[in-house]
């Protein structure tokens, strides 16, 4: 919390100034520490308890075991989870009164909560999962506030008369009468039952104590992505289960096959195995038949649940068989075939370079190798394995040309490896892999599902000509690594070309820096601070310690079309300079520009959508928000194998690529 810090400083600050005696200062100075300890402490309990309620009262779920120490129960629940609750004591702030009404809505001192005007659920209703509110003190520490969003935003709890809820125990200003959370929490007399009774509220919860009942799922060590297990349509995945009681039920989604394995006697461990239901679409799309997974335990009267989310994928061993064959391939919306491409040509050990236009299927076992001297309209190339990517060591520029007499100029790239470290130009050094070498506008450029390693000081496209641009730029589900020490690596690089350039899209990418502890400077999406773009969408990418000195991801003179949502921006260490997305000559007159977030470290440079703030945006943009919590913790944050995927509270935000 910033504002204990502050106060630590300006404490410290005063009693040098004061000249104290050394030893009364470092018996101040541990004080102020203990206080602040014994607040934050608190704090944490209260959270603690919101969580523990929260989840008891979703049901679904009994206790096998129950621990006390020093007025804290830990309760180990059915489903393997535990949870803490804790009475109070005294100490220098007072919790507020929280229950739960009898629509299962969170009320605080006699008010119920609401967010936006509508009351936070802590009990799901159909369609839409409760909420657990997080607590803080304002900077003061006088009074309590909320967040709905795991801190991302928060608002003061105001009581039934619209006054602040103090926290100060000896305040007067609307805070409860006590700093104990409970009116009372214990074991029943009969010993079957754990019963909780909130302050304000009448009816108590009761759960039930279960010693021999046990249902949980284990989570998958491969599959799981965005929260959904993803499982290849026909194909079986297992995961381990640990369940114990008299009955043991699993039920799939329909098309699905879910099965259990006989429990171990002494460990309780079982196999669960799920069946996706087969496909009879040959296409790249996911298949749109996620559901709930449930597994269910009783013993006696008492049921324990617990559920996972499966989702079905393609997976295609070749596509160059579906090519052959007649079926359509569909990348960044362009349908790929055999009537309208023709031939195509499969990469093996046996041919392992490209030397011309036109469409080529990469075996994922060899390293093709593009050496290709000429300039061409029509070049597509696919890795032909769903499963894994295909290598390309790109030698030689890829040089598109559109002419007249073939005006559908395409490039794509889909599921390779593209390894352009070492691409040479027509002078024999070391330079930019995807030449634009026509006037006029190219069609369009597609990298999909790719991993992209550029070479040293220089970007993936370089287009100075003000002729000369490309009208459709895709890059889609691709990871593309950048060293600290490394400069101008920039996506689109355009000089000072005054060119129009018309829809640009980055969906669901990752852009980080390899260097652990570091981060890149030069980065940017699109570098053209005179030319164009009527249309630019960026949704879901994941930007990991890549900043740039000057100017921000996209420096453009117009850009009337924006789409800009659900962007994750992670920024530790500290950032150079204020950083952002835009930086316009001319404001966007339309689209969207709404929850994107950013985890930064603590100094003083902010983090920016638009260059000059909001106001350089369109009507209804929504700055950035400022996230105080790591969206990775309880994630995954690997740096070294390129995976960043969110935590279950930020998993809507960034790229969903494992």
């Amino acid at each position: 919390m910033n504002y204990f810090k502050s106060f630590l400083l300006t404490a410290f600050a005063l009693f040098t100034l004061a000249a104290c005696n050394t030893d009364d200062l470092r018996d101040d100075v541990d004080n102020l520490k203990g206080r602040v300890e014994s607040l934050e402490a608190q704090i944490n309990l209260l959270n603690d308890n919101m969580t523990a309620i929260k989840r008891l009262l979703e049901g679904g779920q009994t206790i096998t075991e129950i621990t006390q120490t020093n007025g804290t129960y830990t309760l180990k629940l059915s489903g393997g989870e535990t949870v803490t609750l804790t009475q109070g004591s005294a100490g220098e702030i007072k919790y507020p009164e929280i229950s739960v009404n009898d629509e299962g809505q969170w009320v605080v001192n006699g008010e119920v909560l609401t967010q936006n005007g509508v009351p936070v659920q802590a009990v799901g209703t159909p369609g839409n999962d409760g909420i657990t509110p997080k607590f803080r003190l304002t900077d003061d520490g006088s009074y309590w506030q909320v967040s709905y969003d795991n801190g991302t935003s928060w608002q003061d709890v105001l009581d039934e008369s619209g006054n602040k809820v103090s926290a100060v125990n000896n305040g007067s200003s609307g805070g409860g009468s006590s700093d104990t959370f409970f009116e009372s929490a214990g074991i029943d007399e009969s010993g079957d039952f754990f019963v909780i009774q909130l302050k304000g509220q009448n009816e108590s919860i009761s759960i039930p104590i279960v010693k021999d009942l046990l249902c949980e799922i284990i989570e998958p060590a491969e599959g799981m992505n965005k929260g959904y297990w993803e499982i290849g349509s026909g194909a079986t995945a297992t995961t381990t289960v640990k369940v114990k009681g008299d009955n043991i039920i699993v039920t799939a989604p329909a098309g699905w096959v879910a099965t259990i394995s006989e429990p171990d006697t002494e460990t309780n461990e079982a196999t669960l195995s799920i069946t996706a239901p087969a496909s009879t679409i040959k296409t790249r799309a996911t298949a749109d038949n996620s559901s709930d997974v449930t597994l269910q335990v009783n013993k006696g009267a008492n049921w324990a649940v617990a559920k996972i989310q499966v989702k079905a994928i393609e997976i295609i061993d070749s596509y160059y068989a579906l090519y052959e064959a007649g079926e359509t391939i569909t990348i960044g919306g362009i349908n790929v075939n055999k009537d309208t491409f023709g031939e195509a040509t499969l990469i093996t050990t046996e041919n392992p370079n490209i030397t011309n236009k036109g469409i080529y299927f990469i075996s994922p076992e060899v390293e093709a190798e593009y050496t290709a001297s000429g300039g061409y309209a029509q070049l597509i190339i696919i890795g032909n394995s769903s499963t894994q990517k295909s290598q390309l060591k790109v030698s030689s520029q890829i040089k598109l040309v559109e002419t007249a007499s073939d005006a559908s100029g395409i490039f794509i790239c889909q599921n390779i490896t593209l390894d352009a470290r070492n691409t040479l130009n027509a002078e024999n050094k070391t330079s930019y892999p995807i030449v634009q070498n026509k006037n006029g506008a190219f069609g369009s450029i597609i990298l999909q599902d790719c991993h992209i390693l550029l070479p040293k000081g220089q970007p993936l496209s370089y287009i100075s000509n003000s002729n000369r641009s490309i009208d459709y730029f895709l890059m889609e589900n691709c990871v593309v690594p950048i060293s600290s020490t490394d400069n101008n690596k920039f996506i689109l690089s355009l000089s000072t070309s005054t060119a129009a350039y018309n829809k640009v899209s980055f969906k669901n990418n990752i852009f980080y820096c390899v260097d652990e502890g570091k981060s890149a400077t030069g980065f940017k999406l699109m570098n053209g601070e005179k030319a164009t773009a009527t249309e630019f969408t960026l949704t879901n990418n994941t930007f990991v310690n890549v900043y740039t000195a000057t100017t921000f991801y996209v420096y453009l003179t117009s850009l009337p079309n924006i789409h800009i949502t659900h962007n994750l921006i992670y920024a530790k260490p500290a950032m150079p300079n204020n950083c952002g997305i835009f930086r316009l000559t001319n404001n966007p007159e339309s689209g969207e520009c709404n929850s994107n977030i950013c985890y930064k470290a603590e100094n003083t440079n902010n983090w920016q959508i638009f260059f000059g703030g909001i106001g350089k945006g369109m009507d209804g943009a929504e700055e950035v928000n400022i996230i105080t919590s790591d969206p990775f913790e309880g994630g995954t944050f690997d740096i070294a194998n390129g995976v960043f995927i969110p935590n279950a509270e930020f998993a809507e935000y960034g790229a969903s690529i494992n």
